[in-house]
């Protein structure tokens, strides 16, 4: 059993949170249990997430994108009274870490893509925050681009969203997971001489601008490219405080 405190404080500074300018509320959000033997883990604050969580007798939950950001309406409506009444009720914390949690140099989204892919890191990449939340590889040894993106596919268990704009052959990957499919990103990624750039979910605007920067685009998901770093997150919490650990998955096509 271990402090709820003493965890959201050790993960607070483990990942730095106070460098990021966030929209997100990142640390705890909800306060529930002091006392912590069990931990659920999933990428998106959601009743179908916390209802499972629930029925495991956890204390806390840990996600990637919490309950409260920067910008939305204050008022509590019906959706998010069921979302908080269930907390309650049951007496669960509830902790949030984005771009810390995406921009970690060792347990980071970006960071595990990286290394699943066998990528070497060639530099950071993709400012968001303050801070560069993505990175840039390069594979050691060069691969056809149909290899590489089977090769995506099969680390994220989908059928990516692919743009096959830029060459045939792929030897540098930007990446920058979930929602960072906008021009500014597609000419970020052009100005680094990428081959593929990867990310979750490409939007109108970058559709247009990878085109013309003959750019390739993978795009597996916002959920699956944010999934790596908070099954980390818990492995590392689990070894620290001797709690156990578990992620939910509750998949999404977006």
């Amino acid at each position: 059993m271990a402090k709820r405190d003493e965890i959201i404080e050790f993960v607070n500074k483990y990942l730095a949170i106070d460098k990021f300018e966030d929209k997100s509320a990142n640390g705890l959000q909800v306060a529930g249990e002091k006392e912590v033997k069990k931990i659920a883990l999933g990428v998106s604050a959601s009743l179908a997430l916390f209802e499972k969580a629930a029925k495991k007798g956890v204390e806390m939950i840990i996600v990637h994108h919490g309950l409260l950001w920067e910008g939305e309406e204050l008022r509590l409506d019906e959706l998010r009274k069921k979302r908080l009444q269930l907390l309650f009720n049951k007496n669960i914390s509830l902790a949030g870490y984005h771009l810390p949690l995406d921009g970690h140099p060792e347990i980071g989204n970006n960071a595990q893509i990286l290394k699943k892919l066998n990528l070497k890191k060639e530099k950071e990449f993709g400012k968001y925050g303050g801070n560069f939340i993505g990175v840039v590889g390069r594979l050691k040894e060069k691969k056809p681009l149909g290899e590489f993106i089977r090769t995506v596919d099969k680390l994220f268990g989908c059928q990516s969203f692919v743009l096959k704009f830029g060459p045939k052959i792929v030897e540098t990957v930007g990446i920058i997971s979930g929602g960072a499919g906008g021009a500014s990103d597609m000419i970020e990624a052009f100005k680094h001489k990428c081959d593929v750039y990867l990310t979750g979910v490409p939007f109108e605007a970058g559709y247009q601008m990878a085109k013309e920067a003959k750019l390739n685009v993978i795009g597996p998901g916002h959920y699956n490219t944010e999934k790596f770093g908070i099954m980390e997150l818990g492995k590392l919490v689990e070894k620290k405080f001797k709690v156990k650990t578990e992620f939910i998955d509750v998949p999404s096509p977006l």
